[in-house]
């Protein structure tokens, strides 16, 4: 296991992600500060709208939310209705409609998201916002996001101790989930919102020319994509969420799968796009002093979006609050939301909260045992994943190893033209003692890209230390589970072995988000090998093809000095990126690999997959699966797999 001494360019990853980030914003504050006029504005606005809409391409919403009230509860304050509506066919949101008493005609109205609580639209400070607006006069939509509350989609799945109970960690499992059949979870989420927001203006309370949406957290980040995404919207106030992408790479924080819209960087997009996707209607940014969403990065984005809105003639229409506390939707928050949108609807937003609890939690259930998941009749996530899973295998054409090649580097952008990258000879390294004699490796470092290093380490059996690459014939490739030098001597190779540790791997582990064992960085949903590959994913791309790149760049090496004959051993976690490679280098002829997956379609059919979402391609499972890449290989070049896992841990 690669240690803290051994893992010596472990931050270089991190850094590289801080100098991307820094360059797209650059760029974009280049092309605000060019805007010069409201057409100017106009124009940049309709232009991230659009990007925005491409990046969520929401499905089709169900005509018939087929909703169902299960309850009415009368309170001093309101009246609560308890709903469940379907989002999509006959999967179910829960959700409470809070009317105003005395209503003399149609009201302004909020959909209320719930941040990450584990009960969801009873948490405290949720409950009471929503019970407090409909107190002031504000018909309120409060919605349980999808596991949380009584939408857990984990209680009946074996291991679901792997999730541990815990909302964003089943957020984080669906998303590399839908991920392989080519879904983004945070449009999920959104879709569940936009739903409820079609449930309640279908309401007659409803005034629809005033209809504000507002969340904290989870919540705050799922206002901030929704009203980016619907025009019905005519306010919004989204909590703990507005800072900036740029502020959460360079603070290493590891953000939710729900929060990492793929390609938005690419597109020179930052999170103040979301603000500006309807400017210049009327936002407010709710932020708190000591947030882990940094409130330095919301200054930064609230006074640039600012000078868009007053290229457009309504500058007082975004407004700015950072308050004293820690995350969260606090009384501070939620009086400076009452005043917002009080201010615009003509509500006055004096008066006391609305009390919590009361009535009791349990009546508050919409469903009969607090969970949607003992519906008769009605879906969860898996469900309907295991449903597109069996369409997508019934409609998949059998790819030769030509057209595998095809889709990666056309359909994925996987570069087969990869250069030769620039070596620099290390030190020699003592390996682990193989009786009767020590073994050796030299270390060398290629540069496959600018201010990034791979690893590399190299065996030969001929001879007992040497420093610089020797002439030879042919050379295996090992991939490594976790390190090189660590496993490298567990395998008998014929001839020279050469170990690559691919970024976040080995002597390129990184220690930047906090955790400790190795083995957690790959497997925890908040591990460096996520939070990295969160970053490849807005910037358009994956570690798998970085990785791959690296693997390639490191037999462009071996090829520069000669050597001709390649084959891979791919083990583990780096099972898949020899496979990878092997598909794209003509020149690899033997494949081996070890505690390989056995398929795609198994990491989304098993309720749990440990496998990490970095050895994942969006959609691959539309195009192919590994059983029939492995059949592909097999035809042109020898492979043998010596063993499957399904999932780590449960071998």
């Amino acid at each position: 296991m690669p240690t803290l001494d051994t893992a010596v360019y472990g931050a270089l990853l991190q850094e590289f992600n801080v100098a991307r980030v820094r360059q797209v914003n650059r760029e974009r504050s280049a092309r605000i500060a060019a805007l010069q006029s409201k057409a100017d504005a106009e124009a940049y606005v309709a232009q991230v709208r659009e990007k925005i809409a491409a990046i969520f391409d929401l499905p089709e919403r169900p005509a018939d939310l087929n909703t169902q009230v299960t309850g009415i509860i009368e309170t001093s304050d309101c009246k609560i209705e308890k709903i469940i509506f379907d989002s999509r066919k006959d999967f179910p949101v829960t959700a409470h409609l809070f009317v105003p008493r005395n209503l003399t005609g149609p009201a302004p109205a909020v959909l209320f998201l719930c941040g990450h609580s584990h009960n969801g639209k009873l948490w405290p400070a949720y409950h009471t916002g929503a019970r407090t607006l409909a107190k002031k006069g504000f018909v309120t939509l409060l919605v349980d996001p999808v596991s949380q509350g009584e939408r857990y989609q984990f209680t009946k799945a074996p291991r679901a101790f792997r999730v541990n109970g815990l909302c964003t960690w089943e957020h984080n499992m669906m998303g590399k989930q839908l991920w392989l059949t080519g879904d983004f979870f945070g449009s999920w989420r959104v879709n569940d919102a936009l739903c409820g927001l079609d449930y309640l203006l279908s309401r007659p309370e409803v005034d629809r020319s005033q209809v504000g949406v507002t969340g904290t957290s989870g919540g705050g980040t799922l206002s901030t994509f929704a009203q980016a995404l619907d025009p019905r919207f005519t306010m919004a106030a989204p909590s703990c969420y507005v800072t900036s992408w740029q502020r959460n790479i360079e603070n290493e924080l590891p953000a939710d799968a729900e929060q990492i819209p793929p390609g938005i960087l690419a597109a020179g997009c930052e999170m103040g796009d979301f603000i500006l996707a309807y400017a210049p209607r009327p936002v407010l940014l709710l932020g708190q002093k000591n947030d882990f969403f940094d409130p330095r990065g919301l200054q930064e984005t609230f006074e640039e979006c600012r000078k868009v809105y007053a290229l457009l003639g309504a500058e007082n229409n975004l407004q700015c609050f950072i308050g004293p506390d820690s995350h969260g939707y606090s009384a501070l928050h939620r009086q400076e939301m009452y005043r917002f949108f009080g201010g615009l609807s003509g509500i006055d937003p004096a008066g006391e909260e609305a009390a919590y609890p009361n009535p009791e939690a349990g009546e508050l259930l919409c469903t009969p045992t607090g969970q949607v998941a003992d519906l008769p009749d009605k879906k969860s996530v898996h469900d309907l994943l295991t449903d597109k899973l069996d369409d997508l295998a019934a409609q998949r054409q059998k790819m030769d190893l030509n057209q595998l090649k095809e889709l990666l580097s056309t359909h994925y952008g996987f570069n087969t033209g990869v250069p030769v990258p620039y070596c620099r000879s290390l030190r020699p390294e003592y390996l682990r003692t193989f009786e009767p004699k020590c073994i050796y490796g030299s270390r060398f470092a290629l540069e496959n890209t600018p201010g990034l290093i791979t690893p590399v380490l190299l065996r030969t059996p001929e001879i007992k230390e040497f420093f610089h690459f020797p002439e030879m014939e042919s050379l295996t490739l090992y991939i490594p589970h976790l390190s090189a030098a660590e496993e490298i001597s567990d395998f008998a190779f014929d001839g020279p072995v050469l170990g690559v540790d691919m970024q976040g791997i080995g002597a390129a582990l990184s220690r930047n988000c906090d955790l400790q064992d190795p083995e957690e960085l790959f497997f925890n949903p908040y591990g460096c090998d996520y939070h990295f590959n969160s970053c490849e994913i807005m910037f358009g791309s994956s570690m798998l093809n970085r990785r791959v790149g690296e693997i390639l760049g490191a037999i462009a090496y071996a090829q520069s000095r000669g050597v001709k004959k390649f084959s891979i051993h791919g083990h583990g976690l780096g099972a898949i990126p020899a496979v990878m490679a092997a598909i794209l280098c003509d020149d690899i002829t033997a494949v081996k690999l070890t505690d390989a997956p056995e398929s795609f379609d198994s990491m989304v059919r098993e309720y749990v997959t440990m496998w990490p979402q970095a050895v994942m391609l969006r959609g691959i499972l539309k195009y192919t699966d590994l059983p029939d890449i492995y059949e592909a290989l097999k035809a042109e070049k020898s492979l043998v797999i010596s063993n499957f896992v399904n999932n780590f841990f449960e071998k």
